[in-house]
């Protein structure tokens, strides 16, 4: 039995599914026009009142003492509450919102005794920013920033990996035949040293082709590169490869990165250092949440499409959701159990020290803490 078919085994359907039918937490909530959603915004806190039953007494007996009793248990109550609030990061949602999404929308965090928020950025490089000031507690994305950040003294952890692999394709449109045509041309990415960038990056020297000899430009999320480059305001991007199933885009995918990038993983779970010390029960709730919830979207189909499909806003009719599904199912894109795979972030080490933005020398076990997921795993599998 392999690591998939083992972990959704033993999963049951949430009982709390019926969340998903109606407004959710996250992205979902601002939806925008019909194939792009909106630059994200972090939604406010949503703050629950707690309510302190107070026992009826005959009489004035000890009031003073009931009074103080019932504060201390109001402050405690409160103060528990926020602790089980967990603030997540992830990129705009698209084609795969559906296995993102599922751990606050399907009620497996909320089975887990957290309270979990998403909160949508352009890339990763931001998301970054906000776990190290403190305004997440976890973000999901490359493992680019965090081998970065932690090999300059960064307190940052890589808990699991989710998608060991790329779901990713270089896109042109109709002017440009070959990724040796991109030479001298526009290629959009999200930001410096974000994904995109990087995989663009490893493309071009891979077809003999320099960085040096294209213009890289800022070009925001996946959804806004497209759109640039049907615009004809860039001449390649890379985004996710489900684009390719909106033909009146009229996409021509130069190169699939799965295929030539095999060792690039894309997306893990990273938090801060601090927080494995102080926030350790909620850490192992938190990603068991997570291998329930991608355990589940791996045997429900019709559930993750139509999450992706109202998180993400698609209209009725779009492929891009099934297709998306489909991609990550049968190339096992997606990992419920989360394994960190050492020799995946060596190679990406080398890859981004190749480029010097990092020290060839450093160890990225630096940055990894397997503890949590084995404590996970654990939690899975009673």
């Amino acid at each position: 039995m392999n690591v998939y078919s083992s972990v959704a085994s033993r999963l049951l359907p949430s009982p709390l599914w019926g969340v998903i039918g109606g407004g959710g937490r996250g992205a979902g909530k601002n939806r925008g026009p019909r194939h792009d959603p909106p630059p994200p915004q972090p939604s406010p806190t949503r703050g629950e009142g707690v309510r302190v039953a107070i026992p009826r007494l005959s009489g004035l007996i000890r009031v003073g003492s009931l009074l103080a009793a019932a504060a201390l248990a109001f402050v405690s109550a409160t103060t528990l509450h926020a602790e089980d609030l967990w603030r997540h990061g992830t990129l705009v949602p698209k084609g795969d919102a559906g296995f993102i999404y599922m751990a606050a929308e399907g009620g497996f965090a909320k089975a887990e005794g957290l309270d979990l928020k998403m909160q949508a950025f352009q890339n990763d490089t931001l998301m970054m920013k906000a776990l190290i000031a403190g305004e997440l507690d976890s973000y999901e994305g490359s493992p680019i920033s965090p081998l970065i950040a932690g090999s300059r003294g960064a307190d940052v952890k890589i808990l699991g990996c989710t998608w060991p692999k790329l779901t990713y394709s270089l896109f042109a449109h109709d002017g440009i035949g070959t990724i040796a045509g991109l030479k001298g041309k526009k290629v959009g990415i999200s930001a410096p040293g974000s994904l995109p960038d990087v995989v663009a990056r490893a493309m071009l020297k891979q077809a003999g082709i320099s960085p040096s000899e294209v213009s890289f430009l800022a070009a925001g999320s996946d959804p806004e590169r497209v759109r640039a480059l049907m615009a004809k305001t860039i001449d390649a991007a890379i985004s996710t490869s489900d684009f390719a199933a909106r033909p009146e885009l009229a996409l021509k995918t130069l190169a699939i990165a799965r295929e030539a990038l095999p060792q690039f993983m894309r997306q893990c779970v990273i938090t801060r250092g601090d927080l494995l010390r102080s926030k350790r029960t909620q850490l192992v709730a938190f990603v068991a949440a997570e291998m329930k919830a991608y355990g589940f979207a791996f045997a429900h189909r019709d559930k993750v499409v139509a999450l992706t499909r109202r998180i993400a806003g698609l209209p009725p009719g779009d492929l891009v959701a099934e297709t998306s599904y489909r991609e990550v199912v049968e190339q096992r894109a997606a990992s419920p159990a989360m394994e960190i795979d050492l020799d995946k972030l060596r190679w990406l080490r080398d890859l981004l020290a190749e480029d010097g933005r990092m020290a060839a020398k450093f160890d990225p076990a630096a940055v990894t803490d397997p503890s949590i997921r084995e404590a996970a795993l654990m939690r899975v599998n009673k």
